[in-house]
């Protein structure tokens, strides 16, 4: 990308979006265990036995110089540059990471540096597995970001660091927002969602590649409920009773159930939701695991 050209005006899309700082999110099939009973006590930080190594799962090319005046409290200087979240296995320690510790690498062999990394606004306890890449990091159609490398220190949540780690899956910019990440917790797990008790049994907890809105620009409501799907152990096929932690520009969605038989999987119907720039998304269906780190109190 060449710093020189002029900047395109961000897309309409965005004025619907307070902000538009979501982090946009992953690709591929969860690491994980299979789901059997959602953990009623977990605490974070503290890896299972059994917790995946840290691997990344996609780097979403989300917005192409559209990002919008708000992008300068995440970073001076955002508005109008590239946003691209990077989304981990594991959850990462810092709220924000040393931008010069990703490089990003064009189709054309550009190398270039981000300007900023952070993890806002998905900085819940079972959030942080995404970091917002700001900066010129490659231009659609003739030039788009084709790999990712963490070159330098990134450190997670319970040990461990993600240097060295690499992608080859970057999400083109015109595709739509997919789920990439599903856990299920106990209700009491997730204090602060605003499932409703006592009829919520178990929270599925979802992560999209992106930051997702109704196409109408208003959050997922009852609509986007409807058109999702959940499939239990049982084998029964149900609709979640409410969705829950809206509002807050993340790329995650929580999916109340009331019935006992653990989650299995999520499937969620084309045209549903749309990322930042009004891309929709496809017919998209992720497992649903345990959260790997999380261990019984």
């Amino acid at each position: 990308m060449h710093l020189t050209r002029p900047r395109r005006a961000p897309l309409s899309t965005l004025s619907r979006w307070p902000g538009a700082t979501a982090p946009l999110g992953a690709l591929l099939a969860l690491v994980g265990c299979t789901a059997t009973a959602p953990p009623a006590n977990d605490r974070l930080g503290e890896p299972g036995q059994d917790a995946p190594r840290a691997v990344i799962l996609d780097a979403f090319f989300g917005l192409d110089d559209a990002l919008p005046l708000a992008a300068n409290a995440l970073c001076l200087g955002g508005e109008g540059m590239d946003g691209m979240p990077v989304t981990l296995s594991r959850r990462v320690q810092p709220e924000r990471p040393d931008a010069a510790s990703f490089l990003v690498i064009t189709r054309g062999g550009q190398r270039l540096t981000p300007r900023c990394a952070t993890l806002r606004p998905a900085i819940d306890p079972t959030e942080r597995h995404t970091v917002l890449l700001i900066g010129e990091l490659g231009d659609e159609p003739d030039d788009p970001p084709v790999r990712v490398e963490i070159i330098g220190s990134v450190p997670l949540l319970g040990g461990g660091d993600a240097m060295g780690l690499s992608t080859d899956t970057v999400t083109p910019l015109t595709d739509g927002p997919s789920l990439r990440i599903a856990y299920v917790y106990a209700p009491e797990a997730l204090p602060e969602s605003t499932c409703p008790r006592p009829s919520t049994t178990q929270v599925v907890q979802l992560t999209w590649a992106g930051g997702v809105r109704a196409p109408t620009g208003e959050e997922l409501g009852e609509p986007a409920r409807q058109q999702m799907s959940v499939t239990l152990e049982d084998g029964a096929v149900v609709t979640p009773i409410a969705l829950a932690d809206l509002g807050d520009n993340d790329n995650y969605t929580h999916l109340c159930l009331e019935e006992a038989s653990p989650a299995r999987s999520v499937t969620v119907k084309a045209g549903v939701a749309v990322d930042p720039r009004g891309d929709s998304n496809p017919e998209t269906t992720i497992p649903v695991t345990n959260d790997p780190e999380a261990s019984p109190r």
